[in-house]
């Protein structure tokens, strides 16, 4: 049966103010437990997101109560079966209360980012590009943009690709130029997965595997990103030779040099993210994901302060802080559903069907390591297939695979393996946001643009990550 398309009303105002100070608090004190304050901060935290998922359950739709009645269905057989219920229960929540925290604080970002005149500057540059250098140009370029926006990155790019598509007067040039660029911002936004220290894939997946760093994940995964852009620039290059015969391109005006400074506050964006973290990590060892929760507020908050004319500095940031917590953070009821239950089924049945397989003497280190770290490249994009989110299907799987001492392979070999299956899953599951997202402005099914436009590039993509997976292994 298929859902309404229409969303659900937005909350009355007082709920509405009552979800956004829930969910603040939980960021405040998910960040408090990071820096080690452990006095209550992170059992208050969990049992905050319960409430608020409680408050959130009827103003989604029939999908995301699944997950909800999974979540609610698995603490009650851990509660009424489990001797130590708590051995599971515990960290599953600790892992819903940092999802939804992580996302309401980059969520801060967006609600910026979105409404800066000079982040539209930079986005119109990329998507001005000339044919020769467009493709490249916007598979690197959306990888910092996602950093900011997330999935707004590819509303934005692809919006201002599309108008700038229209321009072309021949159907069959405005049609392939429409597709080529939408294909570009899309593998931009799959490669900053890969290493992206803002992203759920890094984030999660570094605290899944026993040993891993933020540091080295983000350094190996711009290997992966360079591996998915120029898989991606070669499909496009035999894609841009599918015009009909007697076609004539028309020429672009070149982009003037000095518009290359639109993208610098790109540049100021990652430094004032990068530094503070990596210096927070090296002198009291916090975990940049961590850090974050607090950095990435802060940076918001500063942002509007140098956009905004002086005498009006406060009032506008008092004006915004508002407009985020009690307007943007309850707006966002579905995706805050789907993220917590998602991690919270993840882990926690990943808890249960890992003691289960223990005890039936089950052993997934029976299977030749090299063949291991192929299996996430390739399930992971299956299960996206049925619309498994990446979130529980990594959560669950990771906590199956022996640790990687065990395996004898390297530690970011095997983050590397879950994070190339969780990108791959963005272009090619139709359940996704990213292909609905392109769908939707390349006027084609979400299928069409999972199968067809992104199909070979998936599988050349998976075959070229799997290669550099047992390389660094």
């Amino acid at each position: 049966m298929t859902e309404p398309a229409a969303p659900p009303e937005s909350p009355t105002k007082p709920l509405a103010m009552l979800t956004g100070a829930l969910l603040l608090a939980i960021v405040v004190l998910v960040m408090l437990h990071g820096f080690g304050l452990d006095a209550g901060t992170g059992t208050l935290a969990a049992l905050l997101s319960v409430a608020v998922l409680a408050l959130l359950a009827p103003q989604v739709r029939r999908s995301r109560h699944v997950f909800l009645a999974i979540s609610v269905l698995l603490a009650g057989y851990c509660l009424t079966t489990l001797p130590a219920p708590g051995e599971v229960l515990w960290p599953a929540l600790d892992r819903t209360s940092f999802i939804i925290a992580f996302f309401c604080a980059l969520a801060s970002l967006q609600h910026v980012a979105g409404r800066s005149p000079a982040i539209a500057r930079a986005a119109a540059f990329l998507a001005n590009q000339p044919p020769g250098r467009r493709y490249l140009a916007l598979g690197f370029g959306t990888q910092v943009f996602a950093l900011m926006l997330s999935y707004g990155a590819l509303s934005l790019l692809g919006t201002m690709a599309r108008h700038s598509a229209e321009r072309e007067p021949d159907p069959a040039v405005r049609a392939l130029r429409t597709r080529r660029m939408l294909q570009g911002a899309q593998c931009g936004f799959s490669a900053s997965l890969c290493w992206s220290p803002l992203a759920f894939a890094t984030v999660i997946t570094t605290a899944l595997v026993p040993g891993a760093e933020l540091g080295s994940v983000v350094l190996y995964g711009l290997g992966s990103a360079l591996i998915i852009v120029i898989v991606g620039w070669l499909v496009d290059r035999r894609l841009k030779g599918t015009l009909p015969a007697g076609t004539v391109v028309p020429q672009r005006d070149q982009v003037a040099a000095h518009d290359v400074k639109s993208l610098r506050p790109l540049g100021w964006l990652l430094t004032a993210v990068a530094l503070p973290a990596i210096v927070v990590d090296v002198l009291w060892g916090v975990q940049p994901s961590r850090t974050v929760l607090g950095l990435v507020p802060l940076i918001a908050a500063v942002w509007v302060l140098i956009e905004t004319a002086a005498g009006r500095k406060l009032a506008e940031l008092a004006a915004r802080g508002r407009a985020y917590a009690f307007c943007d953070l309850p707006s966002y009821r579905s995706e805050l559903v789907l993220l917590a239950t998602a991690g919270f089924i993840g882990t926690a049945a990943g808890a249960l069907l890992a003691g289960w397989l223990a005890g039936s003497g089950f052993d997934l280190g029976g299977i030749p390591a090299r063949v291991l770290l192929v299996l996430p490249i390739l399930l992971v994009p299956l299960a996206g297939q049925i619309g498994l989110n990446p979130i529980l299907f990594v959560s669950l799987f990771a906590q199956l695979l022996p640790s990687p001492d065990a395996l004898g392979v390297s530690t970011i070999s095997v983050v590397l393996a879950l994070t190339s299956g969780w990108t791959l899953t963005a272009p090619t599951s139709p359940f996704t946001a990213s292909v609905m997202i392109i769908s939707r402005l390349g006027g084609v099914t979400p299928w069409e643009v999972a199968v067809k436009w992104n199909g070979v590039f998936v599988a050349l993509a998976a075959v070229a990550l799997a290669l550099w997976v047992q390389l660094v292994a």
